[in-house]
């Protein structure tokens, strides 16, 4: 279908030019790779960290021994990334900026491999372009500014898969190690991206035929194998994503929307109109050098998300859009070459600007002060606290539930909780075992006010919020009277003074 085992002149010169000792079109990758890490990078600082994010600074701050015990029990599937973010960490410290450079820097490097993997099987210009879109997805940017390990990931994939297409097509046995051995990081990073292993077969059976499967099937069996702790801590810790039962995570948007358009409605009309233009064009690509490239990208897109469906299906809740960002860098080459194809150079990057320029409310809306899920105020309450608080100010925070939690701001930021006693305070999250502390309940605050003349109390939601009625009704039966109060996005601060 497409094409026979024989190279063309374009082949022969990508094979060519993979021997050479400087690969591929070097300033161009690291043009495009900065140009994507400086895109992720601006505004980081501007959101508030959310829980995920908070999820990740507690594990990174544990000792290596504690970090190691306590994954033994939840989180095991990210243990990876968070070695790697308390290596960082140690280094830049804890700022928005400097945990989520990592994700920008991760986003660099994946941009500058895309071009890099796209220019060994077609062109400098499409490469470029390829990589140009790649950063400017929704998607990308969303996950450049997020302390998870989602850009690291895709940045393992990509170079994961420039390895599987020189092994495929120079036959030797360094790339197809380098392959087993990226395709183990990155499934270490996140699971999901075995997902790419049916991809990668379909691409590796097309490109190179019989004569490369048994070289395929042992690099991914070799992969598999090394990957088995963290397949079997999956099984074990399944009970960490039931919280996708309880919503609607399968429909066409979280198909065909979320995964790389993210809340984008306007890029992602303009990304299927492209697509569109793709198959109306498919006789031509099958006749173009540029067959191998649209192959990978069409396996990389429709393989992860369909192999993800049936398994949501036959196992149980696995799917949210966000888990096959993985398929991005797919979506960024297949507009690339729609674009090529219909286009001169000058109107092709037209079109790539209009979609530059499309982005840019997504883009702008993310990097907002309350713009993580949903509008997550631990930055808020965090200042407040910190600006108003007095030395020795006894403080108590709910814990509260789904996207409202307030005491997570103790976490996030705890330079501004500095000096303040946290009186609900008794059992640390490393010997629970999850990533909530044992508190005391509202009712047992009576008991704790001993000596306290000012308490800060944080409660989710308004003033008419239960906890925060309770919380009131009790401290005023104990000879307490409220001195000021604060809303934020979603809690409710609150100082009581005896």
């Amino acid at each position: 279908m497409f094409g026979s085992a024989t190279h063309s002149q374009a082949e022969k010169r990508t094979i060519n030019a993979a021997t050479t000792r400087v690969p591929g079109p070097t300033g161009a990758a690291i043009f495009v790779g900065v140009f994507a890490a400086v895109v992720s990078v601006l505004g980081s600082w501007v959101p508030s960290y959310w829980s995920d994010e908070v999820a990740s600074l507690r594990a990174a701050r544990l000792t290596w021994q504690e970090l190691f015990e306590f994954t033994g029990h939840i989180d095991g599937v990210h243990v990876a990334y968070y070695c790697v973010l308390k290596v960082w960490t140690g280094v830049f410290g804890e700022s928005e900026l400097a945990t989520r450079s990592l994700s920008a820097a991760c986003i660099g490097l994946a941009a500058a491999g895309l071009v890099r993997l796209v220019f060994l099987l077609s062109t400098t210009s499409t490469a470029v372009m390829a990589g140009v879109i790649f950063a400017v997805l929704p998607r990308i940017t969303f996950l450049g500014i997020e302390s998870r390990s989602f850009a690291l990931n895709i940045a393992l994939v990509i170079w994961m898969t420039i390895a599987l297409v020189q092994a495929t097509e120079l036959r030797r046995r360094r790339w197809w190690v380098l392959y087993s051995v990226l395709l183990t990081v990155a499934i270490y990073v996140f699971l999901y991206a075995a997902l790419l292993v049916g991809a990668h077969l379909i691409y590796t059976l097309a490109r190179g035929g019989r004569r490369v499967l048994g070289s395929w099937f042992l690099s991914v069996l070799a992969a598999v194998v090394l990957s088995t702790p963290i397949f079997l801590a999956a099984v074990h810790q399944r009970d960490q994503i039931s919280w996708l039962s309880e919503q609607s995570a399968v429909n066409p948007w979280a198909i065909f929307g979320a995964p790389v358009f993210e809340t984008s409605w306007l890029v992602a009309l303009l990304a299927w109109a492209g697509l569109l233009l793709l198959v109306l064009r498919a006789r031509v690509i099958l006749a173009s050098e540029e067959r191998w490239l649209c192959l990978l990208a069409c396996v990389w897109f429709i393989v992860p998300t369909t192999t993800l469906l049936m398994a949501d299906a036959v196992v149980g809740p696995l799917y949210t859009g966000r888990y096959l960002a993985v398929t991005a860098p797919a979506m960024a080459i297949l507009l690339a070459i729609a674009i090529k194809l219909w286009a001169k150079p000058l109107l092709g990057w037209t079109f790539v600007a209009v979609i530059v320029v499309a982005t840019l409310p997504t883009y702008v809306g993310q990097r907002e002060p309350l713009a993580k899920n949903g509008g997550s105020d631990l930055a808020q309450i965090s200042d407040y606290v910190a600006e108003h608080s007095e030395l020795g100010d006894a403080i108590y925070l709910e814990k509260g539930s789904g996207p409202s939690r307030p005491r997570q701001a103790l976490y996030a930021y705890p330079r501004s909780f500095a000096g303040l006693v946290d009186i609900g305070f008794e059992q640390s999250f490393v010997a629970t075992g999850t990533f909530s502390d044992r508190t005391a309940s509202l009712n047992e605050l009576p008991l704790l006010l001993t000596g306290v003349d000012r308490i800060w109390v944080v409660t989710a939601g308004g003033s008419d919020a239960t906890a925060n009625v309770s919380a009131h009704e009790i401290l005023a039966a104990s000879g307490y009277s409220v001195r000021e109060r604060s809303a934020t996005n979603r809690s409710l601060v609150t100082l009581y003074e005896r």
